[in-house]
This record gives C-alpha cells, structure tokens and sequence, in this order.
C-alpha cells in the first residue's frame, strides 16, 4: 500500500483537480460486481483507518452536519426548509472542541457511522461518498487505493 495522504490542504486540491476523474470512477464502479466491490472497500477501510487520527483532523466536524431525520428535525425546522438543512454543508459542529467531540459518548448515530465505508452497497453510494473525498482523509486515500486495486485508468 501506498503512502497515506492526510494533509488536508492536499487533499482539498486533488478533489478540485480530480472531481471529473472522481466522477467517471464512480460511473465505472456501477458496472462492477457490487459485492466484490464492497469487500475490496471494507478491507480497505479496516487497513487504512487505525493508521489516521480522526482526532487529528476533525474535518468532519469542521465541514459536515449529521443528516437527520425530518422527524427528528421537525421541532426545529419549518417543513418548506427542511430540504435545504436537510444537506448543509461546511458546518461547524457547535460540539467541536479543537478537534474533540465534546458529547462524543453521546454523539448521533450518523457521527458513529462516519465515514459509512463499512456499509455494504458502496457503488449506490459514490456521489456521496465523492462528495466527502474532500473532506475525509479516510475516503480519499480508500477511493484512490480502490483506484489502484480495480486497475481503473481514466481514458
């Protein structure tokens, strides 16, 4: 395996630089074995995060909002807005504290589950998860590892 990319920075350049490349992948991923796929990805997943700190980066925090429920949204959101809070981006998590969780014990199920790589169903998720290639170092280095191991180029 290749050096792990974790500078943030980086990270947020090859997204510019590779969203049309990203793209094409994702489309390629969808005539594949979905199976097949989903267990290159979780292996992926189980080898390369223990080898980044999420509490080293909180970019997460930093960039995304957990999706939630409307129902759970409901007591907060009038119902002609919620599609637009539904999706927010570049959020900071009032519970962010440096890189911390501050109710990390307590944290909504979508905070557990990040980056999601673990759930089966990965080419039915791409646009998602391209989405969050710039902001998780854990999907990028997956997504370029996965690049490699289904000897995908883009012509």
């Amino acid at each position: 395996m290749k050096s792990l990319e974790i500078n943030l920075e980086k990270i947020a350049k090859a997204a510019i630089e590779k969203q049309k490349e990203n793209v094409s992948f994702g489309n390629f991923l969808k005539t594949q074995d979905s199976k097949a796929v989903d267990d290159i990805v979780h292996r992926l997943d189980q080898e390369i995060t223990p080898k980044i700190d999420c509490l080293a980066c909180g970019n997460c925090c930093r960039n995304l909002r957990p999706v939630v429920t409307e129902e759970a949204m409901s007591p907060f959101v009038e119902p002609k807005n919620m599609e637009a809070y539904k999706y927010l981006k570049g959020f900071t998590c009032k519970n962010l504290d440096c890189n911390s969780c501050t109710i990390y014990e307590e944290r909504p199920e979508e905070c557990r589950q990040y980056p999601y790589l673990h759930r089966d169903q990965f080419v039915e998720r791409t646009s998602e998860l391209i989405q969050n290639y710039e902001v998780c170092p854990i999907i990028f280095n997956v997504f370029e590892q996965l690049k490699e191991e289904l000897n995908w180029a883009d012509i």
